[in-house]
């Protein structure tokens, strides 16, 4: 367990770490879980990540990104339903994924008891062209509320910003961190958010940017030690 003065950040697995946390103390859920997709077929989806997506040496490997569809949707059900716990009344959930998971990922946060309030596509500008079809031009947020909306907060409903490139690039599945920084608005000044896949942790620097405190999940040790640099973080 790391921490500065903003927040705490776990080395474990979401679920377990959630599950050993009080109700109600974060009041947005800002996520970019793993996709488990890369494939039309089981053995495509079991390929590493770095394969999958990122198609050069360079692609960092990442854990649970190889389930078939009923396990994703069983285990994003449990992590899910743990979000909406330990978020507060009022509070919101963004989460990132691609078009092949967005079906069961609108299902897993109704089932979890969010209200689902819309999807939002990320125009990522830069993508491969494909022959005799259209660009994978697209991620989604997938968004919900716990309870009514109450901040005054008008957000667009497409984002169009470019993918982090070059050696800014710290984890294969890296969201831009001003990206991030518009869906924390949806948070109130001086809340917390959640970031239970916090990966290579723009969004838990994108809080600290905000104003906001912050609480992430980690399951790589490896992310553990870039976020630990990022982030000035102490061990706890």
């Amino acid at each position: 367990m790391y921490k500065n003065a903003n927040g705490i950040l776990y080395n474990g697995d979401c679920i377990q770490v959630m599950t050993g946390l009080e109700s109600g103390i974060v009041d947005a859920v800002i996520t970019d879980p793993p996709y488990s997709s890369g494939g039309l077929h089981a053995s495509a989806r079991q390929k590493p990540p770095q394969q999958k997506y990122a198609n050069h040496e360079n692609g960092h490997f990442f854990f649970g990104d190889t389930m078939d569809q009923r396990s994703y949707y069983r285990w994003s059900l449990e992590w899910c339903r743990e979000a909406h716990r330990l978020t507060k009344e009022n509070g919101v959930i963004c989460i990132f994924t691609d078009w092949r998971q967005l079906p069961i990922i609108t299902d897993v946060l109704q089932a979890s008891g969010w209200l689902w309030k819309g999807t939002a596509p990320w125009d990522k500008r830069n993508a491969r062209p494909l022959k005799g079809g259209m660009r994978a031009q697209c991620e989604y947020i997938v968004w919900g509320c716990k309870g009514k909306l109450v901040e005054d907060v008008y957000l667009p409903g497409i984002f169009s910003v470019p993918i982090v490139q070059g050696n800014k690039r710290l984890h294969s599945m890296q969201k831009p961190q001003a990206l991030l920084e518009s869906l924390i608005k949806l948070s109130p000044d001086g809340g917390t958010v959640l970031d239970m896949f916090a990966g290579s942790g723009s969004t838990l620097a994108a809080a600290e940017s905000l104003g906001r405190k912050w609480l992430g999940i980690e399951y790589g040790a490896e992310f553990c030690e870039v976020m630990r640099e990022r982030l000035n973080l102490k061990d706890c």
